[in-house]
């Protein structure tokens, strides 16, 4: 199995009562013992790059661009210090993580993050001390088509 592939990527995002979804083109490889998902949103000047570390206990989210932050998130639910900054706003966070599963597609071990993969995460953030807002997020990585 080749260590880099294109891919599709589908993040779903609730909050509250919000659900998002989006679809994006973009490149998965392996590099020492981490998979990366490299992807961009958005176009021209509101254009964000983001990169996906995933390892069996973490994801680590960078994006860089018209916004840009870093989060990781962490299984077993400790605070994880983070970024934010846009044009219009500026703070550090935290994020705590209530789940953190990776599921392999085609009946494979789970801890297999070769596509099709899916990682769910759930999780707060909070911003100097207050809970800001809760979030369930799902990340589908799958292998795209010739």
């Amino acid at each position: 199995m080749s260590d880099k592939m294109t891919v599709t990527v589908t993040l779903e995002s609730k909050q509250g009562g919000q659900s998002t979804r989006h679809v994006y083109p973009g490149e998965w490889f392996r590099k020492d013992r981490s998979v990366y998902i490299r992807y961009e949103e958005g176009e021209g000047t509101e254009a964000v790059r983001t990169i996906v570390r995933c390892r069996p206990d973490e994801l680590f989210i960078t994006r860089k661009g018209a916004v840009e932050s870093d989060q990781l998130f962490l299984r077993g639910g400790s605070r994880q210090p983070g970024q934010y900054r846009s044009p219009y706003t500026s703070f550090t966070m935290e994020t705590e993580t209530q789940r953190l599963a990776y599921r392999a597609g085609g009946g494979r071990d789970d801890g297999d993050l070769t596509p099709p993969f899916t990682v769910e995460w759930k999780y707060e953030i909070w911003v100097e001390g207050e809970l800001t807002g809760r979030f369930q997020n799902r990340l589908h990585i799958a292998a795209a088509e010739a």
